[in-house]
């Protein structure tokens, strides 16, 4: 195997997959029966990385890595861009890996996109990596309970999924280091689990998420 990958084959990849791995180390989870400080303003989900499935004039369909597709509307406003250059939707087709920003319209899974990023080749199939392995190395969703160590996510694909934190699991809040005493219903959150899948090893917080 070839472990002299060049860093700068990497940066669109993790342009690409940037809203789906934020995990990183931070401070130790804590336990406090205070209600959490208020933070202002809510999480607008924003982007969405796919592997495109099929396309007409102006419509794209992708899979997701979290188990569904969603629709992505193309208007006459729509940047599209390859390789740092300008693009246009014919230079999209099938197979090919995107990055779909703009509305996002979580209940019709549709997205009227604002920019379109085409991906390099090789990231569709770490797309296709991480839809394998949703579940079970790393789960994300919105926060539906949060009872002592448990936290219940009900996740985009329509499955609840439950797992356990403890004194060895990391935190995060945009970003910034946080602590367990930030979490609560109706948050979106991207987990990484540990082996088995009941334990995270990592919680990113992402906001508060806004009703469509």
């Amino acid at each position: 195997m070839n472990t002299g990958t060049n860093p700068q084959k990497l940066r669109p990849l993790s342009i690409a997959v940037a809203a789906l791995l934020i995990f990183t180390a931070c401070a130790a989870a804590q336990s406090d029966s205070s209600p959490p400080t208020p933070r202002i303003g809510t999480m607008t989900r924003h982007g969405v990385a796919g592997v495109v499935t099929s396309l007409s004039e102006s419509t794209i369909v992708m899979e997701i890595p979290e188990n569904v597709s969603f629709t992505v509307q193309a208007g006459p406003s729509t940047r599209i861009v390859s390789a740092g250059q300008a693009a246009a939707l014919s230079d999209i087709h099938p197979g090919d890996p995107i990055l779909a920003n703009g509305d996002i319209d979580e209940q019709a899974r549709t997205i009227q996109a604002l920019s379109i990023t085409i991906q390099p080749p090789f990231a569709a199939q770490m797309l296709h990596t991480l839809r394998a392995s949703f579940g079970k190395t790393w789960t994300a969703g919105i926060v539906t309970a949060v009872q002592g160590n448990s936290i219940t996510v009900a996740r985009r694909d329509g499955q609840s999924q439950t797992f356990g934190v403890d004194e060895a699991t990391a935190w995060r809040l945009h970003d910034q280091p946080g602590t367990s005493a930030m979490i609560r219903v109706g948050e979106s959150i991207r987990v990484q689990l540990r082996p088995g899948a009941t334990l995270a090893s990592q919680v990113s917080i992402q906001g508060m998420t806004r009703p469509n």
